[in-house]
């Protein structure tokens, strides 16, 4: 009788343990789930430019599950977008600790390191991530260490790493357009027009920049009738762009190149692009 009591009670024990994992089980699930659901509206946010909903979100996130390297990732950016900068770099250094392959978060504080004008520990980041041989995103990579080396002047080594760039991602806009700078900076115009047509293709085809930099490649090869109708799409396309009225002042040069029959070719203050792409 005793003895089938202390069975009993020892049963009662178990059954009481395994209730309690069960419901502790259960609620480490809802917090999981509740945290990703900040997390993708908080991401959701960030990526929309909306960065005081993207940081509400995550700092909820992060509370729910603290020791998340994707979280934090994020939530660096959201806080740099914000203006905080040394929050942004404690935040993304966290992510890393907790995630050394984390190649988003790396790719992010050498950004801002970029962004800060410390090149070296900028270069130094990028480059470890290039050894991350299955990261998906080296074509960002690449680029980046391409401005960097304009920001040193090192324009070679800067075309170098955008070409090898385009050859990781043949659809990577951005760098198509450094190309196209470069090359139009040293009057190749014929390669640089191609470059502009590559970086107007794709998820670029709606920004102006490269529709604006192939009309002057075409006034370059002194193509004026391709030149004024890339203008006027320009002009049509992108009424609200700052591209819109330098378009509209460029044909009003290649009505005054035709009328006098001028010789000199007309100069555009092309401008590299100088910010790390997150």
């Amino acid at each position: 009788m005793i003895s089938g009591f202390f069975k009993l009670k020892h049963l009662l024990i178990i059954l009481s343990a395994l209730i309690v994992l069960s419901c502790s089980s259960k609620a480490e699930k809802k917090r999981k789930t509740q945290s990703e659901l900040y997390y993708g509206a908080g991401t959701q946010s960030l990526m929309s430019k909306d960065y005081t909903d993207a940081l509400t979100n995550l700092l909820k996130a992060n509370e729910l599950d603290p020791d998340n390297s994707g979280i934090l990732n994020n939530l660096g950016m959201a806080y740099y977008f914000k203006g905080e900068k040394d929050l942004a770099l404690r935040t993304l250094k966290r992510s890393i600790e907790i995630d050394n392959k984390n190649s988003d978060a790396k790719v992010n504080l050498a950004s801002i390191y970029f962004q800060l004008g410390k090149l070296d520990d900028a270069e130094k980041i990028y480059k470890t991530v290039l050894r991350d041989l299955i990261y998906d995103k080296q074509a960002r990579t690449l680029y980046n260490l391409g401005l960097l080396e304009i920001k040193r002047n090192n324009l070679v080594a800067a075309e170098n790493y955008f070409k090898k760039s385009t050859k990781e991602d043949g659809n990577y806009c951005p760098s198509f357009f450094q190309i196209g700078l470069l090359q139009y900076s040293r009057k190749q115009y014929t390669q640089a027009h191609k470059n502009f047509k590559e970086a107007s293709m794709g998820v670029c085809y709606e920004s102006p920049a490269a529709h604006y930099y192939q009309g002057l490649a075409l006034t370059g090869l002194r193509r004026f009738n391709e030149a004024r109708m890339k203008f006027d799409e320009i002009d049509a396309r992108f009424k609200t762009s700052e591209f819109a009225q330098k378009a509209r002042t460029k044909m009003m040069e290649l009505n005054e190149i035709e009328k006098t029959t001028a010789t000199e070719e007309v100069h555009a203050s092309g401008k590299v692009l100088e910010s790390a792409d997150f």
